[in-house]
């Protein structure tokens, strides 16, 4: 048996109003743009790697965003093959009796869709999750430690010569986790599948959610209020400037890494018996970086401003 450690970059619309996304929709959230690949043996030795940068096809502009976390620049991905020829190259390299190891299942999941979305008949081999095995293995019962938490843990280092959030690299420094785990074949008892991307419950880009509360000092000063979740995918932004009455509402900003800009409304219900607070999240309809910065720096002044009045 082989195993296949594996890590993508990807890009992402820079509005989800741009015609672009309009056009393509939930349908592609992410397009591939970088494949990084380990291969270990039985033995889980190192035997090779793979990187190959994918030229897009509907997000053309790189975000601004990924440009700064991979260092992937425009000029990079000028001269790239696209999502089909690299994905055979990625197949063939892969050999027979194959496995797919991922830290999380984000990789699969936007993996997935790019084959949906470019309709590629190929099958990839099985993927399994490694930041599964890695809790399992240390009694934690969390399933999402990030795999900084896995390298210093294990006292692994990060490099130079292996910068983060370059895909092959960070493919590297899961291989080297892997590598830890008594046994390598318990990575097989976590078997992974793709979940869908860009819908909510309710098929909107927004979500509510209620919560009991002993007061509304306590909730604005609790993790669970300072921490926000995306309405699409769940991950958490924090609420760096605080909550600020906007138009008579307790609102908030945050940042899904993915799916950009957020805005959090509070409002507090006291039904005699218990305090209840309902937040509701929604993505800004305009994503654009500069629109992002000029938000964040309105309402961190609008904060000051309201701090030094009532206090919330």
């Amino acid at each position: 048996m082989q195993y296949i450690i594996i890590d993508l970059e990807w890009n992402q619309p820079l509005s989800h109003q741009s015609s672009i996304f309009r056009r393509v929709g939930d349908r592609l959230m992410f397009e591939m743009i970088q494949i990084g690949a380990v291969k270990l043996d039985e033995q889980r030795r190192m035997k090779g790697s793979f990187s190959r940068l994918i030229a897009p096809e509907h997000y053309l502009k790189l975000h601004p965003r990924i440009r700064r976390i991979t260092g992937i620049t425009q000029e990079d991905l000028s001269d790239a093959p696209r999502f089909a020829p690299v994905l055979d190259q990625f197949i063939d390299w892969c050999g027979e009796d194959a496995v797919l190891l991922t830290w999380g299942s984000d990789d699969i999941s936007v993996f997935q869709q790019n084959l949906d979305f470019f309709k590629t008949k190929k099958e990839l081999p099985k993927f399994y999750d490694l930041q599964k095995l890695y809790c399992a293995v240390n009694k934690d019962g969390k399933d999402r430690k990030g795999l900084s938490a896995a390298l210093n843990f294990y006292g692994i280092p990060v490099t130079d010569e292996h910068p983060f959030h370059n895909a092959v690299d960070d493919a590297y420094y899961t291989a080297l986790v892997f590598q830890q785990f008594p046994d390598a074949r318990a990575a097989l008892n976590h078997p992974e599948t793709a979940r869908q991307l860009g819908k909510t419950r309710n098929g909107k880009r927004e979500a509510s959610e209620e919560k009991a509360v002993k007061s509304e000092r306590g909730y604005f000063s609790s993790s669970f209020g300072k921490l926000i979740p995306c309405p699409v995918c769940g991950k958490k932004g924090h609420a760096h400037e605080g909550y600020v009455i906007h138009r008579g509402i307790k609102t908030a900003l945050a940042d899904c890494p993915d799916h950009g800009l957020m805005y959090a409304q509070v409002t507090f219900n006291d039904n005699e018996e218990q305090l209840i607070a309902k937040r509701r999240v929604y993505l800004s309809d305009e994503q654009n970086p500069a629109y992002v910065t000029t938000k964040h720096l309105q309402w961190q002044q609008k904060a000051t401003v309201q701090k030094r009045g009532k206090s919330l």
